[in-house]
C-alpha cells in the first residue's frame, strides 16, 4: 500500500450526502482497523496503522535511513582519505606556528577550563524514596503514595519490592532523556512495560492463589505512576507539536461558524437535556488536558463519547444510536469546545499508555473516533461542507456570517437564552391564567353562599313565632272570614287586618294574664312559708 492510498483512506471515510448541503459523515468498523489488518484499531496519525504496527514501521525508516546514511559516511571517509596527503603539511605548518606563539601559551590557564559535567538527573533531587520529597507537586506524592499502597496490600512483599524498585528505576531513565525524541521516549517505555508484564506472568508469586490482582491490574498502576511521575518529562510539548497544536486552536477557532445545521445530525436541540448532554461532553473533553495520566485521559474522552450517546438517544426518543450518527458529533463537540492542545493529549496517549487500551475494546474504538475526527477538522475545506470555495474563506476569515437556520439556532447560544426566557414567559402568563380562573371561581362560591346564608336566615325568622300560635292564628282567621264573608272587599280587607290585630292583642293578654297569675302563685308560695315559719316558732 502507497503513501497516498494511506492518505486517502481517511477520506474514503467521509462520504458527503448529495440532497442536501449537510455534510454526513459515516464510518464503519472496518473502516477503523489497521491497514495491515491486524485486527487492532489504526489512526490517521499513524498513517492507518496500530501502534505496534506503527512502531515496527519506525524501525523499518530507520533501517533505510541509517544504511543511507552509513553509505554516505562511507563516501565521505574515502573523500578525506585521498583529501588527507595534500592537507598534512599545512596542517603542521600551522600546528608549529601556534606553538610557538607565546601570547596563548601565557594565557592559557588549566584551572579556567570549563570542564562540562552531566546535570544531576532530576529524579535523585525529585524521588519519592529522597529526603527532599517535598519538593515533588502535590499530584506525584499522590500517585506515589497510591502505587505503594496497592502494592503493599495486594502484592506479596518480595514482589512488591521487586515492581517498586524496577518502576522507580524506569522513572529515573525518563527523567534523564530531557532532548530524546518522544518516539524513542515511548519506544523505550513501551519496553517496559512489555518486559515487565511478561516477568510477572512467568513469575511464580504471581500465579499464586494468594494474589488477588491480575498482571493487567499491576500494569494499570504502573502506567498511572509512570505517567503521573514523569509527566514534565512526558508531556513536555516539542517545539513543532506546540506550534501543531496552536495551528490547530486557530483552525477550530474560525470554523466556529460550523454547527450541527453543516453536520448531518439527528440531534434535537429544542430539547433541554439533549444541550446538557452536549455541554457535558464538551466538559468531559476538555478536562482531558487537567489529566495527568493516559488512563485517566482516555477516561475523559470514554465519557464525553457517551455523554454524546445520550443526547443521540433523547433525540431519538429513546432508541439507541449508531457509529454513523456518532462521529458527526463527536467532530461538532470539538468544534464547540475547542478543547486545549487536544493533539499533544492524543498524541501522550497513543504514546505512554498501555497498548490494550488504544488497540481495542471500548476505549480504543472511542479513541479512534477521536483521532479520525481530529483529522477531519485539519482538512476541512470548502469542498468537504460542499459550498463554493469564496462562501467558505469569507466565513472562516470573519468577513460573511452564516445566515441562521433552525439548525443554527438551536446551536447558538444567545437564541437558547433567549429560548429559555420565552418559555419562563409562557409559564408565567399560563399561570396568571390559572389564577384569575380561580378568582372567579371563589367569586362565584362566595355569592353562592351569601346566598344560602340569607335563605336560611329568611327560614329561620320564618319559623317564629311557633308553630301552635301560627295554628290558631289560621283558625282565627277562619272563623273570622266564616262570620265576615258576606262584607265587601275592602271592608273584608279592614275586618282582617282588624282580626290580625285583634289575635295579637289576644295573644298579647294572654301572655299578660299568665305572667299575672305566676306572679300571683309565687307570693301565695312565700305567704304560706311566712306562716309555716312563725308557727313552729310560736310553739
Amino acid at each position: 500500500m502507497n503513501n497516498t492510498e494511506i492518505e486517502s483512506g481517511t477520506e474514503k471515510l467521509l462520504k458527503s450526502s448529495s440532497s442536501d448541503k449537510r455534510l454526513r459523515v459515516q464510518i464503519t468498523e472496518g473502516d477503523l482497523l489497521c491497514v495491515n489488518r491486524c485486527g487492532f484499531y489504526g489512526t490517521p496519525q499513524w498513517k492507518g496503522r496500530c501502534s505496534k504496527c506503527w512502531r515496527a514501521y519506525q524501525m523499518e525508516e530507520k533501517k533505510t535511513q541509517c544504511y543511507t546514511k552509513n553509505r554516505e559516511l562511507i563516501s565521505f571517509e574515502k573523500f578525506e582519505g585521498r583529501r588527507r596527503p595534500s592537507t598534512e603539511s599545512r596542517s603542521l605548518t600551522l600546528k608549529s606556528i601556534l606553538r610557538k606563539s607565546p601570547s596563548i601559551s601565557a594565557n592559557s590557564n588549566p584551572s579556567q577550563e570549563i570542564v562540562c559535567t552531566a546535570a544531576p538527573s532530576q529524579s535523585a533531587l525529585t524521588s519519592p524514596v529522597t529526603p527532599l520529597r517535598h519538593r515533588l507537586s502535590e499530584g506525584s506524592i499522590s500517585a506515589y503514595d497510591h502505587f505503594h499502597e496497592f502494592l503493599q496490600n495486594n502484592l506479596p512483599q518480595a514482589a512488591a519490592h521487586e515492581i517498586a524498585q524496577q518502576t522507580h528505576h524506569a522513572v529515573d531513565k525518563i527523567l534523564e532523556q530531557q532532548n530524546v525524541n518522544m518516539d524513542d521516549l515511548s519506544s523505550m517505555v513501551q519496553h517496559f512495560y512489555q518486559v515487565l508484564a511478561d516477568k510477572m506472568r512467568h513469575s511464580p508469586i504471581m500465579n499464586d492463589s494468594v494474589v488477588s490482582v491480575s498482571v493487567e491490574e499491576v500494569m494499570a498502576e504502573v502506567e498511572q505512576y509512570i505517567c503521573v511521575r514523569a509527566y514534565s518529562t512526558l508531556f513536555c510539548a516539542r517545539a513543532d507539536e506546540e506550534s501543531a497544536d496552536l495551528s490547530l486552536q486557530d483552525r477550530i477557532r474560525s470554523l466556529n461558524w460550523v454547527t450541527a445545521g453543516f453536520l448531518e445530525t439527528t440531534l434535537d436541540f429544542s430539547q433541554e437535556s439533549v444541550r446538557d448532554k452536549l455541554d457535558e461532553a464538551i466538559t468531559e473533553i476538555i478536562d482531558m488536558n487537567s489529566r495527568r495520566g493516559a488512563a485517566e485521559k482516555l477516561q475523559c474522552l470514554v465519557r464525553c463519547s457517551k455523554m454524546i450517546f445520550e443526547a443521540l438517544k433523547e433525540s431519538r426518543s429513546g432508541a439507541p444510536a449508531g457509529a454513523d450518527e456518532y462521529l458527526p458529533v463527536l467532530i461538532f463537540v470539538i468544534l464547540k469546545g475547542n478543547p486545549p492542545l487536544i493533539q499533544s493529549n492524543v498524541k501522550f496517549v497513543s504514546r505512554f499508555a498501555l497498548p490494550v487500551r488504544v488497540l481495542s475494546g471500548e476505549s480504543g474504538y472511542y479513541f479512534t473516533n477521536v483521532s479520525c475526527a481530529l483529522q477531519f477538522v485539519q482538512n476541512m475545506n470548502a469542498e468537504s461542507l460542499k459550498m463554493p470555495k469564496q462562501e467558505f474563506e469569507a466565513y472562516t476569515s470573519g468577513r460573511e456570517v452564516p445566515p441562521l437556520n433552525a439548525m443554527n439556532m438551536g446551536c447558538n447560544q444567545s437564541i437558547r437564552t433567549m429560548e429559555n426566557s420565552l418559555v419562563l414567559v409562557r409559564q408565567l402568563l399560563e399561570k396568571q391564567k390559572n389564577l384569575k380562573g380561580r378568582i372567579n371561581e371563589l367569586e362565584i362560591r362566595v355569592k353562592r353562599e351569601t346566598g344560602e346564608l340569607s335563605a336560611e336566615i329568611d327560614e329561620i325568622l320564618n319559623m317564629y313565632p311557633s308553630e301552635e300560635l301560627k295554628h290558631l292564628a289560621e283558625q282565627i282567621m277562619i272563623e273570622e272570614a266564616e262570620l265576615f264573608g258576606s262584607l265587601s272587599a275592602p271592608s273584608s280587607i279592614l275586618l282582617n287586618a282588624s282580626q290580625s290585630s285583634r289575635v295579637l292583642d289576644f295573644i298579647d293578654d294572654d301572655n299578660a294574664d299568665i305572667e299575672d297569675h305566676d306572679d300571683d302563685c309565687e307570693k301565695d308560695v312565700t305567704t304560706s312559708q311566712s306562716q309555716a315559719s312563725s308557727i313552729q316558732n310560736s310553739a
